[in-house]
């Protein structure tokens, strides 16, 4: 959703910037906050039952998921899946530039029919 703030940000003052981020209304923490609730959530019911419910011996099973977890994710490199991400964002755009007109036709006509 696009909200326009211009009007805020033109009498801006001192400490404007962040005002506007706390803004309700196509904030980012609006578009997020959610997925935040989510992982805090699982967060904090994975530390509470490591903490108080499991026992020794469990602890250290979980601990050893954990680094067996880490070790996997380091099997495929990172700039590996990004190049694929790039690729895939850079065809999508020359995709979309690719399909807007060139304007040179119409802004010649403009030009020699408006006098002034």
């Amino acid at each position: 959703m696009t909200v326009t703030y211009t009007s805020r940000v033109a009498t801006a003052r001192f400490g404007g910037f962040s005002q506007l981020l706390l803004l309700w209304r196509g904030s980012i923490y609006k578009l997020l906050y959610r997925e935040l609730l989510l992982f805090l959530t699982a967060y904090l019911g994975l530390s509470l039952a490591y903490r108080f419910l499991l026992s020794e011996a469990q602890r250290r099973l979980f601990e050893k998921l954990a680094l067996y977890c880490d070790k996997s994710a380091n099997l495929i490199p990172v700039s590996f899946v990004l190049g694929f991400y790039v690729a895939l964002v850079l065809e999508r755009w020359w995709g979309q530039f690719r399909t807007v007109p060139a304007p040179d036709g119409l802004m010649v006509a403009v030009a020699g029919s408006v006098h002034g």
